[in-house]
Protein backbone atom coordinates (compact mmCIF):
# COMPACT_ATOMS: atom_id res chain seq x y z
CA UNK A 1 0.00 0.00 0.00
CA UNK A 2 2.85 2.37 0.87
CA UNK A 3 4.53 1.69 -2.48
CA UNK A 4 1.30 2.42 -4.38
CA UNK A 5 0.82 5.70 -2.49
CA UNK A 6 4.42 6.75 -3.23
CA UNK A 7 3.95 5.98 -6.93
CA UNK A 8 0.75 8.03 -7.10
CA UNK A 9 2.45 10.92 -5.31
CA UNK A 10 5.30 10.84 -7.81
CA UNK A 11 2.87 10.92 -10.75
CA UNK A 12 0.94 13.84 -9.25
CA UNK A 13 4.05 15.94 -8.63
CA UNK A 14 5.46 15.13 -12.05
CA UNK A 15 2.28 16.29 -13.75
CA UNK A 16 2.49 19.56 -11.80
CA UNK A 17 5.86 20.43 -13.35
CA UNK A 18 6.33 22.83 -16.27
CA UNK A 19 4.10 20.91 -18.65
CA UNK A 20 4.69 21.22 -22.41
CA UNK A 21 1.03 20.37 -22.98
CA UNK A 22 -0.28 23.15 -20.70
CA UNK A 23 -2.80 25.30 -22.56
CA UNK A 24 -0.71 28.42 -21.93
CA UNK A 25 2.28 26.87 -23.71
CA UNK A 26 0.46 25.32 -26.69
CA UNK A 27 1.21 28.29 -29.00
CA UNK A 28 4.92 27.79 -28.32
CA UNK A 29 7.40 24.99 -28.97
CA UNK A 30 8.80 24.26 -25.51
CA UNK A 31 9.11 20.59 -26.43
CA UNK A 32 12.23 21.52 -28.44
CA UNK A 33 14.08 22.57 -25.25
CA UNK A 34 12.73 19.83 -23.00
CA UNK A 35 15.18 18.70 -20.31
CA UNK A 36 17.21 19.98 -17.37
CA UNK A 37 19.23 23.14 -18.03
CA UNK A 38 21.88 24.62 -15.73
CA UNK A 39 23.48 27.98 -15.00
CA UNK A 40 26.60 28.35 -12.83
CA UNK A 41 28.07 31.45 -11.22
CA UNK A 42 31.58 31.03 -9.81
CA UNK A 43 32.84 33.75 -7.45
CA UNK A 44 36.20 34.30 -5.81
CA UNK A 45 35.49 34.58 -2.07
CA UNK A 46 38.92 34.38 -0.37
CA UNK A 47 40.07 32.15 1.13
CA UNK A 48 37.56 30.07 -0.86
CA UNK A 49 35.64 30.02 -4.12
CA UNK A 50 31.85 29.90 -4.14
CA UNK A 51 29.83 28.30 -6.91
CA UNK A 52 26.07 28.72 -7.22
CA UNK A 53 24.46 26.45 -9.81
CA UNK A 54 20.82 26.81 -10.76
CA UNK A 55 19.09 23.84 -12.41
CA UNK A 56 15.80 24.31 -14.27
CA UNK A 57 13.59 21.46 -15.47
CA UNK A 58 11.69 22.34 -18.61
CA UNK A 59 8.68 20.12 -19.29
CA UNK A 60 10.00 17.60 -16.79
CA UNK A 61 10.91 17.78 -13.09
CA UNK A 62 14.49 17.55 -11.83
CA UNK A 63 15.01 14.02 -10.56
CA UNK A 64 18.56 13.04 -11.48
CA UNK A 65 20.72 15.96 -10.33
CA UNK A 66 22.85 15.10 -7.33
CA UNK A 67 21.83 16.90 -4.10
CA UNK A 68 18.66 18.34 -5.68
CA UNK A 69 15.44 17.19 -3.99
CA UNK A 70 13.37 14.97 -6.32
CA UNK A 71 10.49 16.55 -8.26
CA UNK A 72 11.92 20.06 -8.33
CA UNK A 73 11.24 22.59 -11.07
CA UNK A 74 14.12 24.81 -9.95
CA UNK A 75 17.03 23.82 -7.76
CA UNK A 76 19.97 25.97 -6.69
CA UNK A 77 23.07 24.51 -5.02
CA UNK A 78 25.82 26.60 -3.46
CA UNK A 79 29.19 24.94 -2.85
CA UNK A 80 32.23 26.39 -1.11
CA UNK A 81 35.69 25.22 -2.13
CA UNK A 82 38.72 25.73 0.10
CA UNK A 83 42.15 25.03 -1.31
CA UNK A 84 43.11 21.32 -1.22
CA UNK A 85 39.81 20.41 0.44
CA UNK A 86 36.61 18.83 -0.80
CA UNK A 87 33.80 21.25 -1.73
CA UNK A 88 31.15 21.75 0.94
CA UNK A 89 27.48 22.37 0.14
CA UNK A 90 26.28 25.44 2.03
CA UNK A 91 22.85 26.01 0.44
CA UNK A 92 20.17 24.05 -1.38
CA UNK A 93 17.36 26.23 -2.72
CA UNK A 94 14.42 24.45 -4.33
CA UNK A 95 11.08 25.21 -5.95
CA UNK A 96 9.05 22.02 -5.86
CA UNK A 97 7.22 20.89 -8.99
CA UNK A 98 3.82 20.92 -7.27
CA UNK A 99 4.20 24.57 -6.24
CA UNK A 100 1.50 26.71 -7.85
CA UNK A 101 2.67 28.52 -10.97
CA UNK A 102 1.39 31.50 -12.94
CA UNK A 103 1.91 31.86 -16.70
CA UNK A 104 2.19 35.25 -18.38
CA UNK A 105 2.25 34.95 -22.18
CA UNK A 106 2.80 37.44 -24.99
CA UNK A 107 4.19 37.67 -28.53
CA UNK A 108 7.62 38.25 -26.99
CA UNK A 109 7.68 35.11 -24.87
CA UNK A 110 6.52 33.51 -21.64
CA UNK A 111 7.03 34.23 -17.95
CA UNK A 112 6.51 31.50 -15.37
CA UNK A 113 6.12 32.81 -11.82
CA UNK A 114 6.58 30.89 -8.56
CA UNK A 115 5.53 32.44 -5.27
CA UNK A 116 5.91 31.42 -1.64
CA UNK A 117 8.42 28.58 -1.76
CA UNK A 118 9.70 27.65 1.69
CA UNK A 119 13.42 28.07 2.28
CA UNK A 120 14.26 27.86 5.94
CA UNK A 121 12.39 30.67 7.69
CA UNK A 122 11.91 32.64 4.46
CA UNK A 123 9.43 32.57 1.59
CA UNK A 124 11.10 33.01 -1.78
CA UNK A 125 9.86 33.72 -5.29
CA UNK A 126 11.13 32.86 -8.76
CA UNK A 127 10.58 34.14 -12.26
CA UNK A 128 11.56 32.20 -15.37
CA UNK A 129 11.58 34.53 -18.34
CA UNK A 130 11.59 32.83 -21.75
CA UNK A 131 12.27 35.45 -24.43
CA UNK A 132 11.43 34.96 -28.10
CA UNK A 133 14.59 35.02 -30.21
CA UNK A 134 14.39 33.24 -33.57
CA UNK A 135 18.15 33.57 -34.11
CA UNK A 136 19.22 32.11 -30.77
CA UNK A 137 21.27 28.93 -31.06
CA UNK A 138 22.06 28.25 -27.38
CA UNK A 139 19.85 26.96 -24.57
CA UNK A 140 21.70 28.69 -21.73
CA UNK A 141 20.01 30.59 -18.93
CA UNK A 142 21.32 33.90 -17.62
CA UNK A 143 20.93 35.09 -14.04
CA UNK A 144 19.13 38.42 -13.81
CA UNK A 145 18.61 38.54 -10.05
CA UNK A 146 19.12 36.59 -6.86
CA UNK A 147 18.95 38.59 -3.63
CA UNK A 148 18.04 35.79 -1.24
CA UNK A 149 14.33 36.37 -1.75
CA UNK A 150 13.69 36.80 -5.46
CA UNK A 151 15.19 34.76 -8.26
CA UNK A 152 15.03 35.77 -11.91
CA UNK A 153 16.42 33.63 -14.72
CA UNK A 154 16.01 34.28 -18.43
CA UNK A 155 16.48 32.24 -21.58
CA UNK A 156 16.46 33.56 -25.14
CA UNK A 157 15.28 30.92 -27.61
CA UNK A 158 12.99 30.46 -30.61
CA UNK A 159 11.00 27.99 -28.51
CA UNK A 160 9.42 31.04 -26.82
CA UNK A 161 8.16 32.41 -30.15
CA UNK A 162 4.53 31.82 -31.06
CA UNK A 163 4.38 29.10 -33.70
CA UNK A 164 1.35 28.63 -35.92
CA UNK A 165 0.10 25.23 -37.02
CA UNK A 166 1.34 25.97 -40.57
CA UNK A 167 4.83 26.77 -39.25
CA UNK A 168 4.85 23.53 -37.28
CA UNK A 169 3.94 21.59 -40.42
CA UNK A 170 6.74 23.31 -42.32
CA UNK A 171 9.21 22.38 -39.59
CA UNK A 172 8.03 18.77 -39.75
CA UNK A 173 8.65 18.71 -43.52
CA UNK A 174 12.16 20.09 -43.03
CA UNK A 175 13.03 17.32 -40.61
CA UNK A 176 14.95 14.33 -42.05
CA UNK A 177 13.25 11.00 -42.48
CA UNK A 178 12.23 9.54 -39.14
CA UNK A 179 13.69 6.38 -37.71
CA UNK A 180 10.41 4.61 -38.47
CA UNK A 181 10.68 5.15 -42.25
CA UNK A 182 14.33 4.15 -42.19
CA UNK A 183 13.29 1.09 -40.18
CA UNK A 184 10.84 -0.03 -42.89
CA UNK A 185 13.48 0.39 -45.59
CA UNK A 186 15.96 -1.59 -43.51
CA UNK A 187 13.51 -4.45 -42.96
CA UNK A 188 12.67 -4.61 -46.68
CA UNK A 189 16.37 -4.72 -47.51
CA UNK A 190 16.99 -7.45 -44.91
CA UNK A 191 14.11 -9.58 -46.23
CA UNK A 192 15.34 -9.11 -49.81
CA UNK A 193 18.87 -10.22 -48.90
CA UNK A 194 17.47 -13.14 -46.91
CA UNK A 195 15.26 -14.22 -49.82
CA UNK A 196 18.13 -14.06 -52.30
CA UNK A 197 20.38 -16.01 -49.94
CA UNK A 198 17.77 -18.73 -49.51
CA UNK A 199 17.21 -18.82 -53.28
CA UNK A 200 20.91 -19.18 -54.12
CA UNK A 201 21.86 -21.62 -51.35
CA UNK A 202 18.64 -23.61 -51.75
CA UNK A 203 19.10 -23.83 -55.51
CA UNK A 204 22.67 -25.02 -55.11
CA UNK A 205 21.58 -27.66 -52.59
CA UNK A 206 18.84 -28.84 -54.99
CA UNK A 207 21.32 -29.12 -57.89
CA UNK A 208 23.79 -31.00 -55.73
CA UNK A 209 21.16 -33.49 -54.47
CA UNK A 210 20.01 -34.16 -58.06
CA UNK A 211 23.56 -35.08 -58.98
CA UNK A 212 23.92 -32.24 -61.48
CA UNK A 213 27.13 -31.04 -59.78
CA UNK A 214 30.30 -32.73 -58.57
CA UNK A 215 30.29 -30.88 -55.27
CA UNK A 216 28.25 -28.25 -53.46
CA UNK A 217 30.70 -25.48 -54.33
CA UNK A 218 30.32 -26.08 -58.09
CA UNK A 219 26.55 -26.23 -57.66
CA UNK A 220 26.60 -22.91 -55.82
CA UNK A 221 28.72 -21.37 -58.56
CA UNK A 222 26.29 -22.60 -61.23
CA UNK A 223 23.27 -21.18 -59.43
CA UNK A 224 24.99 -17.79 -58.97
CA UNK A 225 25.88 -17.68 -62.67
CA UNK A 226 22.29 -18.50 -63.61
CA UNK A 227 21.04 -15.81 -61.24
CA UNK A 228 23.37 -13.20 -62.79
CA UNK A 229 22.13 -14.14 -66.27
CA UNK A 230 18.57 -13.73 -64.99
CA UNK A 231 19.37 -10.24 -63.72
CA UNK A 232 20.90 -9.29 -67.07
CA UNK A 233 17.71 -10.29 -68.85
CA UNK A 234 15.40 -8.36 -66.52
CA UNK A 235 15.61 -4.97 -68.35
CA UNK A 236 14.52 -6.40 -71.72
CA UNK A 237 11.86 -8.55 -70.04
CA UNK A 238 10.50 -5.53 -68.17
CA UNK A 239 10.47 -3.52 -71.37
CA UNK A 240 8.38 -6.20 -73.14
CA UNK A 241 5.90 -6.31 -70.26
CA UNK A 242 5.52 -2.51 -70.28
CA UNK A 243 4.97 -2.46 -74.06
CA UNK A 244 2.27 -5.12 -73.79
CA UNK A 245 0.39 -3.18 -71.13
CA UNK A 246 0.79 0.22 -72.82
CA UNK A 247 0.07 -1.09 -76.33
CA UNK A 248 3.39 0.13 -77.69
CA UNK A 249 4.12 -2.98 -79.76
CA UNK A 250 5.50 -3.44 -83.26
CA UNK A 251 2.05 -3.82 -84.87
CA UNK A 252 2.42 -0.41 -86.48
CA UNK A 253 5.19 -1.75 -88.70
CA UNK A 254 2.76 -4.01 -90.62
CA UNK A 255 0.18 -2.76 -93.10
CA UNK A 256 -3.39 -4.00 -92.99
CA UNK A 257 -4.41 -6.44 -95.74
Amino acid sequence: MTMIFATLLTIITAVSAIDCSAKELKPYNFESIKGVHSYSNLRNTPPSTTNLTWNVGICEPINNVKDCPPNSDICGITTIQLKDEKPVISEIITFNANLEKTYETSDNGVKILYKGANWGDALINAELNFVCDKDASENDFTLDQWDGTNLKLSLKNKAACITSDDDKKKEEKKKPDSGESWGWFTWIFIFLVLFLSIYIVGGAWFQYNKGNAIDFQSALKEVIENFIELLKGLPSFSKEIIEKFTGRSNRGEYSAV
